[in-house]
C-alpha cells in the first residue's frame, strides 16, 4: 500500500492532451521503488482492479451500452485488439516516462496520462492525470454523474497499486 493519493495541478503538456478539455485533474502518490517506468506503473495502477471497481463499469457498461457508447472491462487486454491496451484502455502514446490511454466517443474524449519522475534514490513519484472533452449534452451529464465514482476510483487505484510488483 502507498501512501495516500494527493491532488496535485495538472502539467501544461497533460492539459493539452485535449484541446477545448472541459475537465482535468491530477492525483500522484510517491511509489517505494525507484526506476519504475510509465508502462510498469500504468500496469499497476489499471491491470488488477479490486472487485467494487470492478461491479461498478460493469453497471456502467450496461447503462452506456443503452446509448451505444463504447465499454471497457477493466482490467482485461485483449490480445485481438488492434490497439495495444493496459488494463484494456487504449494506449495513444507512451514512452518511457507517460503512458496515455483513452478514446473518442460520441459523447465525450478522455485521456488519461500516467506519468513517473524520479524522486530521490529510492522513490518514483506517479502521477495520474484525467482530461476530459464533452461532445454535446449526454458528455456533460455523463461526466457529471460519474464524477464522485471518477475521484474515488483514481484515488483509490493510486493509494493501492503494487508497483513493486510491477518493477
Amino acid at each position: 500500500m502507498n501512501g495516500a493519493a494527493v491532488e496535485v495541478i495538472p502539467s501544461v503538456g497533460c492539459r493539452s492532451l485535449l484541446p477545448g478539455h472541459d475537465f482535468v485533474d491530477a492525483y500522484q502518490v510517491q511509489a517505494e521503488i525507484a526506476g519504475l517506468d510509465a508502462r510498469q506503473a500504468a500496469d499497476a495502477i489499471i491491470k488488477n482492479p479490486p472487485g467494487w471497481i470492478k461491479q461498478l463499469m460493469a453497471t456502467r457498461n450496461r447503462v452506456v451500452r443503452l446509448f451505444q457508447l463504447k465499454t471497457v472491462e477493466m482490467g482485461v487486454d485483449d490480445p485481438r485488439a488492434a490497439q495495444r491496451t493496459v488494463g484494456g484502455f487504449p494506449v495513444v502514446a507512451q514512452s518511457p516516462q507517460e503512458v496515455v490511454l483513452g478514446f473518442d466517443d460520441k459523447h465525450l474524449d478522455f485521456r488519461v496520462s500516467i506519468t513517473v519522475a524520479p524522486d530521490g534514490a529510492t522513490g518514483t513519484q506517479v502521477t495520474v492525470t484525467t482530461v476530459v472533452k464533452t461532445n454535446n449534452l449526454l458528455g456533460r451529464v455523463y461526466l457529471a454523474v460519474i464524477m464522485p465514482f471518477h475521484r474515488v476510483i483514481t484515488r483509490h487505484l493510486l493509494e493501492n497499486a503494487n508497483f513493486g510488483r510491477a518493477a
